[in-house]
């Protein structure tokens, strides 16, 4: 019994001596998706870690420098910049509106546009629009094309300003369901309740447009337009007795109206624009009801210079009546026009 318990001791310590005199064994290979030495991508052929920036899809700092342990994924490097987001082209765009009439483009998505526009015969007139998703745009605006008279006999004309007005159009871009498909908008404008000299007037217009690019150097747009309007007050000249007039309670030919405009561009920045359209007007006094509200066509003519990708000047003649040929009351104008894309680089560095 003796021997044997001497035996199986003499076994176990010979067996850890031999153990221990064994060289170690050596590192297991790392991850082929660490990337670490040259079988990952590395390319140092060393055993070392390969550094950041060498090239490998692969590089990754690994947990507390021992390259037996596995790379960890959310770790960062000092001195290594965050590749940044993709973001989308920039530059110029097609615009809302030729001059004063609309166009088929609409802004693209999260583009800001701003519009101020000054004339000779003292109108201030402002228009801001943001594009959403890329097939739709809201808008607030101030406007001096609404006009109003006593009477028919009554040569003067005066603005009513400032009228405030929101809109919402929404459509397709241009060559986006087809080749050669014009860009299509249909759109909506409404005017907030205006009091002014003891008469409450509304105007609303539903408007399909279409824009057709002809070429690199010119468009052309074409639409119609629905009309209404409304004058509530003493339009009688009685003023203990107030009634309301709409444009929607007369015939079709009144309201229904064809617009257009075209864009030719002779230099790279410079652009040459013709627009018509209508405007409303109101006649408090007029005997006949039908003279009461009446849309007059409207033709404006000028230029567009692109001073930079965001920024357009716009200079031209407005003719705010063109059936009664009266150039005194014509005016000259004068606007600017930025674009931003400041509000799409925030929501795309967001995704």
């Amino acid at each position: 019994m003796k021997k044997s318990c001497g035996l199986i001791l003499t076994t176990v310590l010979l067996t850890a001596a031999i153990a221990r005199a064994q060289p170690p064994p050596p590192p297991p290979p790392p991850d082929e998706g660490g990337g670490g030495d040259a079988a990952g991508g590395g390319g140092s052929g060393s055993g070392q870690p390969a550094q950041i920036g060498s090239g490998s899809a692969g590089d990754a700092p690994l947990t507390g420098g021992d390259p037996s342990q596995p790379a960890d994924p959310y770790a960062t490097t000092p001195g290594v910049d965050t590749p940044k987001k993709r973001v989308g082209p920039r530059g110029p765009i097609n615009l809302p509106e030729v001059l004063t009439t609309p166009t088929g483009w609409l802004l693209p998505a999260a583009v800001i546009y701003s519009r101020t526009s000054i004339d000779t015969g003292g109108g201030v007139t402002s228009d801001s629009r943001v594009g959403l998703g890329d097939v739709a745009e809201f808008g607030l605006a101030t406007t001096d094309a609404v006009r109003e008279r006593d009477n028919l006999q009554d040569k003067q004309v005066d603005r009513i300003q400032p009228y405030v007005t929101a809109s919402f159009r929404v459509g397709v871009a241009e060559d986006r369901l087809f080749d050669q498909q014009p860009g299509v908008t249909l759109g909506y404008r409404k005017s907030f309740e205006r009091n002014h000299d003891g008469y409450k007037t509304r105007i609303a217009e539903l408007t399909l447009v279409a824009s057709k690019h002809l070429g690199p150097n010119a468009a052309i747009h074409v639409g119609g337009a629905l009309w209404d309007a409304s004058v509530e007050g003493s339009i009688d000249g009685d003023p203990d007795a107030r009634r309301e007039i709409a444009l929607h309670e007369g015939p079709w030919s009144n309201k229904l109206k064809a617009f257009g405009g075209i864009e030719v561009r002779p230099l790279p920045r410079s652009q040459i624009l013709v627009d018509f359209g209508w405007s409303p007007e109101f006649c408090y006094r007029c005997s006949d009801d039908r003279d009461k509200i009446r849309l007059r066509p409207t033709l404006s003519w000028g230029v567009r210079y692109a001073v930079a990708d965001f920024m357009n000047i716009e200079s031209g003649v407005r003719v705010p009546d063109i059936a009664s040929a009266n150039l005194l009351d014509a005016q000259i104008f004068g606007q600017v026009t930025f674009t931003s894309w400041a509000l799409r680089r925030a929501v795309d560095s967001l995704k």
